[in-house]
């Protein structure tokens, strides 16, 4: 059996391979970084943002956010060579409806989410609808006030609102 002096050796020689394996990660992600500044200040491209604008589920605006992000991955290529990576800058633009839609696929870790291609399916299944988008909005646009009461107008103008979502 080892005894008391031995086993507070093992645990000091354990914390410090604990704290030189920190330092390492940390260093690992300042090299990280170096290495991406380095790219991008000796690049021929022009810098491009990271931000470009969010994704809310609106079916009409689907396609120009996936252009977004195809240009984004086009002059970061460095940045986004995996489907993972891909995916990921597209979840980190997800907000609203489309956020919530995700919700689910991250909780299962669903097999698009490492897959570019799959994901851009799944998406577009969801919310790459525009029938559904303009059809929805007809009730909405016939809606007139005409004799009734203001009150009963925002309400029926609600309803028909949030059928549309």
């Amino acid at each position: 059996m080892a005894s008391l002096e031995q086993y507070q050796e093992l645990v000091a020689a354990m914390q410090n391979l604990t704290a030189e394996v920190q330092a390492l990660r940390t260093e690992n992600i300042a090299l990280r970084q170096q290495m991406v500044l380095h790219r991008d200040e000796h690049s021929d491209l022009p810098a491009m943002p990271l931000s470009f604008g969010k994704y809310d589920g609106h079916p009409a605006g689907l396609k120009e956010f996936l252009d977004a992000c195809k240009v984004n991955f086009a002059f970061r290529l460095h940045a986004y060579e995996t489907a993972r990576s891909q995916v990921g800058l597209i979840i980190a633009n997800l907000t609203g409806n489309a956020l919530s839609w995700l919700t689910p696929l991250v909780t299962s870790n669903d097999h698009s989410l490492n897959d570019y291609d799959r994901f851009l399916e799944v998406i577009k299944e969801r919310f790459d609808r525009p029938e559904v988008f303009y059809s929805s909005l007809e009730p909405i646009l016939d809606v007139k006030q005409g004799n009734t009461d203001v009150q009963t107008y925002i309400s029926r103008f609600q309803r028909l609102a949030a059928k549309a979502d």
